[in-house]
C-alpha cells in the first residue's frame, strides 16, 4: 500500500487523475440526475431538440471565442513566467474574443426567427436564442478566465471549479425542466455555462495570478493575433461544422425514422459524454499543457505512452463494464421508454475506444499548430461521418449513426498514427518537434 501511495506522489499523472475522478464522479451523478429528469419531464422526443440546441451552442461558442481556448492555454503555459510577454498574450485574446462576441451576440439577438427554425424545425423557441445574446459575452470571458488557470497549471482549481459548474447545472436544470419542461431544458443549457464566470474571477483574484494592469488594448499584438488564427482554422471544422453535422444528422434521423429514434440517439450521446469527460479533461488539464511546453521527440513518446499505460487499461475496463450492464444503465439513467438506445451502445463504445486513442495523438497537432495535418483528419473525418450516417441511417435504420461514428474514429486513428508514425516508433529520440 505505501508503494502505492508512493508512485501516486510521484506521478502528476496519476495525482491529477485521482483529484480529477472526485470531480468526475460527481459529474456523472450529476449527468444522471439531469438525464433523469429530462426523461421523466421531456421525453424522447423532447430530448431531440435539447441534443440539437447542445450541438448548437458547441458551434456557437466557438465562434465568439474564434476557437482560440486551446491556444491561450498553450501561451499562458509559455510564457507564465514572462510578465510583458504574458500581457500580449492575454490582452491579445481578449481582444479576439470581444470582437467575436459582439457579432455573435448581434447575431443571434435579430436573427431570433432564423436560427429557431433551422434548430427546432416549427418548434417556438426563439426567445432562446435571444437570451443566449444576452449571456454569450459572460461565457466568453469565462473561457478566457479558464484558459489562464489551465495554462498556470493550477490543476486542483481548474478541477474545482468544474464541480462548481456541476453542481450550478444539477440545480438550475432539475428546477428548470420540473417547471418548465422542454423550455426550462433549453434555457438551462443556454444560462449555466456563462454563470460560472463569477466563480472563475473569484479564484483568479484569490490566486493573484493577474495584475489589474494586465489587459491593456496598447498590448494587443498582430504576432500572437496571427498565431490565434492557426487555431481558429483548427476549430473551424472540429468546433464550428462538427456539430452542425450532428444537428443536419439529427434533423435527418427525425424526417426520415423520427423524433423518437432522435432522442434515442441523443440518450446515447449523453451517456457517452459522462464517460469520456473523465478523459477528455484530463487531456485538456494535463496533457495539453505537457504537449505545449514539450520540445522533443522523446517527450512526445513518453507523454503519449504513459498515457496509454495509465488511463486506458482503466478506460477499456469501464467500456467493458457499461456495455454488459447497459439495459441496468439505460433504465438507472432513463426509463422504459428509453430501451431501444441498448442497440446503439456496442458501435458507439467501440467508436469511443478508438476515439480516445486517437485524441491523445491529436493533441499534438493543436499543441505545435500542425494545421495542415489537423485540417486534413478533420475534413476526412467529417465528410466520413456525415456521408456514413446518411447512408448508413438510410439502409439499417437508427444503429447506422453509431456504425458511422466508429468507422469515422476508427480512420482518424489510422490516419494520425500515420502522420506520427516516426515520432511514436521511429529511433530519432533528440530529434525536435
Amino acid at each position: 500500500m505505501n508503494k502505492i501511495k508512493k508512485h501516486i506522489a510521484n506521478n502528476l499523472l496519476l495525482k491529477v487523475t485521482s483529484f480529477n475522478s472526485i470531480a468526475i464522479l460527481l459529474n456523472v451523478l450529476v449527468g444522471v440526475l439531469t438525464s433523469k429528469a429530462l426523461a421523466e419531464f421531456v421525453g424522447t422526443k423532447g430530448m431531440a431538440s435539447v441534443g440539437n440546441l447542445r450541438d448548437f451552442l458547441k458551434t456557437i461558442y466557438a465562434l465568439a471565442t474564434f476557437g482560440i481556448s486551446a491556444g491561450i492555454i498553450k501561451y499562458t503555459a509559455e510564457h507564465k513566467k514572462d510578465v510583458s510577454e504574458l500581457q500580449k498574450v492575454l490582452s491579445t485574446a481578449l481582444c479576439i474574443i470581444f470582437a467575436g462576441t459582439l457579432v455573435v451576440s448581434t447575431l443571434l439577438f435579430f436573427g431570433a426567427n432564423y436560427w429557431n427554425e433551422l434548430i427546432f424545425k416549427g418548434k417556438e423557441f426563439s426567445y432562446i436564442f435571444k437570451i443566449l445574446a444576452l449571456v454569450l459575452p459572460l461565457y466568453a470571458l469565462n473561457v478566457l478566465c479558464l484558459g489562464i488557470i489551465n495554462g498556470f497549471e493550477k490543476y486542483k482549481k481548474f478541477i474545482i471549479l468544474n464541480i462548481i459548474g456541476y453542481l450550478i447545472n444539477l440545480v438550475f436544470t432539475v428546477y428548470l425542466v420540473w417547471k418548465y419542461a422542454l423550455d426550462g431544458a433549453l434555457i438551462s443549457l443556454s444560462i449555466v455555462p456563462s454563470i460560472l464566470l463569477i466563480f472563475s474571477l473569484i479564484l483568479l483574484h484569490r490566486e493573484r495570478i493577474l495584475l489589474p494592469t494586465t489587459f491593456t488594448v496598447k498590448a494587443f499584438s498582430k504576432s500572437y493575433a496571427k498565431k490565434y488564427l492557426s487555431y481558429t482554422f483548427m476549430a473551424a471544422v472540429s468546433a464550428f461544422i462538427f456539430p452542425m453535422i450532428y444537428v443536419f444528422v439529427r434533423n435527418h434521423i427525425i424526417e426520415t425514422i423520427g423524433e423518437d429514434e432522435a432522442g434515442y440517439w441523443e440518450a446515447m450521446q449523453r451517456i457517452s459524454n459522462q464517460y469520456l469527460i473523465f478523459v477528455t479533461s484530463l487531456l485538456t488539464l494535463y496533457v495539453l499543457p505537457k504537449l505545449s511546453e514539450n520540445k522533443t521527440v522523446t517527450g512526445f513518446r513518453t507523454i503519449v505512452f504513459d498515457f496509454y499505460k495509465t488511463i486506458l487499461p482503466i478506460f477499456t475496463i469501464g467500456l467493458i463494464i457499461i456495455y454488459v450492464a447497459r439495459i441496468w444503465v439505460i433504465q438507472f439513467i432513463y426509463n422504459e421508454d428509453f430501451l431501444p438506445t441498448e442497440s446503439l451502445f456496442f458501435w458507439q463504445l467501440l467508436g469511443d475506444f478508438f476515439k480516445v486513442i486517437s485524441l491523445v495523438i491529436a493533441y499534438q497537432l493543436f499543441a505545435k499548430k500542425m494545421l495542415g495535418y489537423y485540417l486534413f483528419v478533420e475534413i476526412t473525418s467529417l465528410v466520413l461521418f456525415y456521408s456514413l450516417s446518411i447512408y448508413f441511417t438510410n439502409e439499417v435504420g437508427i444503429e447506422g449513426v453509431v456504425m458511422a461514428h466508429c468507422v469515422r474514429s476508427f480512420v482518424a486513428l489510422v490516419l494520425l498514427t500515420f502522420i506520427f508514425r516516426k515520432s511514436l516508433f521511429g529511433k530519432n529520440d533528440a530529434e525536435k518537434v
